[in-house]
């Protein structure tokens, strides 16, 4: 909404490189309202990733991606996405949605997607107060599962017919993967990054912001809740005794720490709900890898 204070912010990032020894890698994520050519330009030429919002099917999209009007983005934002990733080329992009209990059949809004066009996907499930009506329920769960397994089976054949899509959750490395670091540490809130708002504050992640407990700090003087970034460092899939005998555990690293403070009021709790979908989609994932290894063997 700010788009000066984004390429100030680049061009700072850039200056530092040479001075510190490092390369910054910087992502946008963006609505698509304001695009245009000028920000496709200096996205492709600054930004390692970029991530375009977009939930689905006009009717799930325009749910809850309004303007100050009440008027729904759909029609305004995909146009521009499409003509955003042709002139992307191979540089990295994907577009993400978010499902809710209102769109279970979630497999419909990514085929939409790949139909408009789109082949690097990612689609979330919603993380709100349990009294919400968006919220993904127990009893969602099943139709939520037997969607990811449409999903497996529906991008083997596309990857058959020599169409292959990529969803987000979907992407693992049974060979190699992340170093044991981060399997132990997951995302390195607190730690190896830091959310920092417009005016000046640091929190641990962008879904601490607005928690004074979580306040780390500011730009001014760094870190000064240390003992909270002590607590952050030691936040990891250890530390959580319902993770013990998990089989996904190294996986998702215990999982994300914000849902897990707002699921059980502790950054070392797990968000339950979550953990369930996480390890369908990790089940789906390995059938995809021994079939994809079988249709190897076949060729």
């Amino acid at each position: 909404m700010n788009w000066d204070v984004v390429k100030r912010l680049v061009a700072y990032g850039r200056s530092r490189e040479a001075e510190t020894g490092k390369h910054f890698r910087f992502t946008l994520t963006t609505n698509g309202v304001l695009v245009d050519d000028e920000v496709i330009d200096f996205c492709n030429k600054e930004m390692h990733n970029v991530v375009l919002s977009l939930d689905g099917r006009k009717e799930v999209n325009d749910r809850f991606r309004v303007d100050w009007s009440g008027k729904g983005s759909y029609d305004r934002i995909v146009p521009r996405f499409q003509h955003f990733v042709e002139r992307r080329g191979d540089r990295n992009y994907y577009v993400r949605g978010t499902f809710t209990h209102h769109n279970l059949d979630f497999t419909k809004d990514l085929f939409h997607m790949a139909d408009l066009g789109f082949t690097e996907l990612s689609m979330e499930p919603v993380v709100c107060a349990p009294d919400d009506p968006c919220a993904i329920t127990e009893e969602d769960l099943p139709q939520v599962f037997e969607q990811y397994e449409i999903l497996a089976k529906d991008m083997l054949r596309r990857e058959r017919e020599g169409k292959p899509i990529t969803f987000y959750h979907y992407m693992i490395d049974l060979e190699h993967g992340p170093c044991i670091y981060k399997r132990l540490s997951g995302c390195g809130s607190g730690t190896e990054y830091l959310a920092v708002t417009p005016w000046g504050d640091l929190y641990p992640c962008h879904q601490f912001v607005g928690d004074e407990s979580y306040r780390m700090g500011d730009i001014w003087q760094g870190v000064t809740n240390t003992a909270l970034r002590d607590r952050f460092a030691r936040c990891n899939v250890y530390a959580r005794p319902q993770c013990a005998d998990c089989w996904a555990k190294l996986y998702c690293s215990g999982g994300c720490a914000a849902n897990a403070y707002h699921a059980s009021g502790d950054i070392t709790g797990v968000y339950e709900l979550g953990c369930q979908i996480f390890r369908k989609r990790m089940e789906c994932a390995i059938m995809m890898k021994a079939a994809e290894a079988d249709m190897a063997e076949e060729r």
